[in-house]
């Protein structure tokens, strides 16, 4: 052991310096890591500031209970800091950070030594070789480039995770907000229902109404009531979908939601609104950056017969020292790489494709998206402006005439009940306008929405 010992001490000082001082001058010539704050796009395209943390302990399975009063910026906040699909997503950029570092690293020589002992009082002969893998030294710029590529790709998928659980959470909440307005409506229709069956069943039995008459309003209002029920059961599904983004499933569910249901915005142009989703949404920029890992692949594929390649020193010592360069290559005889290239290329060949499919697919959701937000904020506002104001003339004028004695309470209860439908079908308008502008939000990269006061 001690001889072993100091035969690798006077190589490592005399024979092989030369081979140390190579290595140390690749290294030097490592490019930079590339500036990569996938928190800062993800609290861009979030539009909230410090909403994101890596944890490297596991979530709870039941988080804090969320404030009693709920606007929907807080609930994105949260739903944000609990998902767990996020985490995972910021896990993999980790892992596509070592790797990135891990391609920056040269490979760690190989170092053989030999020792031959004669037969008799000869000399001990010491052989000993330095080696690297040469096709390691050689893709080297190439592989730092894929996996720098593939470190992006990898950050942008985490901005579509973030946009993902934005989307659903914003979904889940408005949902909540217009069904809890939708069963408020039908609650009050089926107490107009009720009044007006008590009115029908007293004139039959003054002998001035038929029994068509009491059916006809018995058969409506079993109608609401299980209106009625099926949409309570429908807001207690959309308050434990969104209790379950915001962390809690198993937490409590009678927030006031505070945040109104989205009806206008600053509606920008559609071909800047397509140009604009070109340019910032994630799944291009993951698609892109898919695409420039595999142009780099097919370059290293150029190389591949060159693996198990080495080069490096060799030295010997008899009577004295001999050193001298070494070098083994594979004969490409029966393998010259041609596979590994023909796959290289079909797979860059896909990804240019995928890249021109997400243009088509931005595009069309772009384009439907922004003519459903057009269509539905001008029909909202001739709900609000024009069949509203309408119907509440009509329940005015029945008033007048029923307070004026010229008419029963059946016009007037009448009256009412088309009111409630009228509310009722803006309610829901209002609920496919937020939806639609959600999907344009989405579909044009989470950019910040310019909400305008529904009274213009």
């Amino acid at each position: 052991m001690k001889l072993y010992i100091n035969i690798l001490a006077q190589m490592c000082r005399r024979q092989h310096l030369a081979a140390i001082a190579l290595l140390s001058a690749i290294a030097c010539a490592t490019p930079p890591m590339p500036v990569n704050d996938t928190d800062e796009h993800i609290q861009s395209a979030a539009s909230l500031a410090n909403a994101v943390q890596f944890h490297t302990n596991a979530l709870p399975a039941e988080a804090a209970a969320a404030p009693n009063r709920l606007p929907l910026f807080i609930a994105m906040e949260r739903a944000l800091r609990q998902s767990t699909e996020l985490q995972i997503a910021l896990a993999e950029v980790r892992a596509a950070q070592a790797d990135a570092r891990q391609s920056r690293l040269l490979p760690n020589p190989i170092m053989d030594i030999a020792l031959r002992l004669p037969e008799g009082d000869g000399r001990t002969l010491v052989e000993s070789h330095l080696t690297g893998e040469l096709v390691q030294i050689l893709q080297r710029p190439r592989r730092i480039s894929a996996a720098d590529a593939r470190l992006r790709a990898t950050s942008a998928r985490a901005v579509t995770v973030t946009l993902k659980v934005m989307h659903e959470t914003q979904q889940h909440y408005f949902e909540a907000v217009a069904l809890r307005l939708e069963t408020a409506i039908l609650a009050q229709r089926a107490v107009r229902l009720s009044e007006l069956l008590r009115i029908t069943e007293a004139r039959l039995a003054a002998g001035e109404g038929t029994q068509l008459d009491v059916v006809t309003l018995k058969a409506e209002l079993a109608t609401a009531n299980l209106d009625l029920r099926e949409g309570s059961r429908r807001i207690n599904a959309a308050h434990l979908a969104l209790a379950h983004r915001l962390g809690q499933p198993a937490g409590r569910i009678d927030w006031e939601l505070a945040t109104p249901l989205y009806t206008q915005i600053a509606l920008r142009g559609e071909p800047d609104a397509i140009a604009h989703g070109l340019r910032v949404r994630p799944e291009m920029q993951t698609e892109r950056w898919h695409l420039a890992a595999l142009e780099d692949n097919k370059a290293l594929a150029k190389l591949a017969w060159l693996e198990g390649a080495a080069a490096g020193l060799s030295t010997e010592r008899d009577s004295g020292w001999s050193i001298g360069p070494s070098a083994a290559v594979p004969l490409p005889l029966f393998d010259t790489g041609q596979a590994r290239r023909a796959k290289a290329r079909a797979q860059a060949i896909a990804a240019r494709q995928r890249v021109a499919q997400t243009a088509r697919q931005i595009t069309a959701e772009i384009r439907e998206a922004h003519d459903a937000v057009s269509e539905l904020m001008t029909t909202v506002r001739q709900a609000r402006t024009q069949l509203l104001p309408l119907h509440e003339q009509r329940v005015a004028l029945a008033r007048k005439v029923f307070e004026a004695g010229q008419e029963d309470v059946t016009r007037l209860r009448l009256a009412e009940l088309d009111h409630l439908e009228a509310q009722l079908k803006h309610v829901r308008l209002q609920h496919q306008t937020a939806r639609a502008i959600l999907r344009l939000d989405r579909a044009t990269g989470g950019s910040t929405l310019e909400i305008e006061n529904e009274s213009r």
